[in-house]
């Protein structure tokens, strides 16, 4: 019975250890501030805005992000599941501002991290205009 007891226990804090290293495994698991933001046209950039409020929470597989309202107070925010893998983050918003709803709520963003930083690069057709926007941001917590 005792030696039960201990294999429950040990199994069980096996368990919550190999659940903390996962998590560490997860660059993106955090608070994010935006502190650049750049839209290119073909490569040739366009807008640069190093005030631009924007935050996104990366956290147990779930995402959610936010921003100011833009100039015309069109609303922009987003919730849903995301998943990590090979510098490449999957986004797939279930909930999200009306600017937002289209027939893509599925974002394929690749991400490049420095310390406490990822820089992630959305980029779009629109005919035979290439689009991009790439945003930096700095990890709060």
């Amino acid at each position: 019975m005792f030696i039960t007891l201990i294999l429950v226990f040990y199994f069980s804090c096996e368990s919550k250890l190999n659940d903390k290293k996962n998590k560490k495994l997860d660059p993106m698991e955090g608070v994010w501030e935006l502190t650049e933001f750049h839209h290119l046209k073909n490569g040739d950039t366009l807008i640069t805005d190093k005030n631009k409020v924007q935050h996104k929470i990366y956290l147990n597989g779930y995402v959610m992000w936010n921003t100011n309202p833009a100039s015309d107070s069109s609303e922009w925010h987003g919730y849903g599941t995301y998943t990590y893998k090979k510098d490449t983050v999957i986004e797939i918003l279930t909930s999200m501002s009306k600017s937002m709803k289209s027939d893509v709520n599925k974002y394929i963003i690749p991400v490049k991290h420095g310390y406490k930083t990822y820089k992630q690069i959305n980029t779009y057709k629109n005919n035979d205009t290439i689009y991009q926007n790439i945003e930096v941001y700095k990890k709060l917590d």
